[in-house]
């Protein structure tokens, strides 16, 4: 039923192709969650001496923030400054990188897995039911 050898009762591995994969796009995903792509806006107010016109300059900035900056200034704005997360790029982003990374195991490891089978079959030879070489 299960690809069992006898010595250990256990079925042998499928290699670390599933590992390094895991562990390369867990990584890029990790990093991509982690950094948030923001929108900053920083406003500035000036009034000049002898004048009751105050002026008002807004500065936005587009950048990446660490998540726990972004969430410690919403929760604790600054004056005159505000920050708004661009959250379809940080989700669309997120969803890329998982998508790329479960393509590259179906087709990677697939791949491999195929060059492993055939190697292993050549390795046995023919089966019992073969004909015998002419010679």
């Amino acid at each position: 039923m299960f690809d069992q050898t006898e010595e250990t009762g256990r079925r042998p591995g499928r290699g670390p192709c599933g590992r390094i994969v895991s562990a390369v796009f867990g990584t890029i995903f990790l990093i991509t969650l982690l950094s948030v792509p923001v929108t900053t806006t920083t406003s500035r107010t000036r009034q000049d001496e002898g004048s009751n016109i105050v002026v008002r300059t807004t500065y936005p900035g587009e950048g990446t923030m660490s998540i726990f900056r972004v969430l410690s200034l919403r929760a604790r704005p600054k004056p005159g400054s505000a920050v708004r997360v661009r959250s379809t790029q940080w989700v669309a982003t997120m969803a890329i990188v998982l998508a790329l990374g479960l393509f590259d195991y179906a087709v990677l490891c697939r791949l491999l897995r195929l060059g492993r089978r055939k190697e292993e079959a050549e390795e046995e030879g023919p089966g019992p039911g073969a004909a015998a070489p002419l010679g």
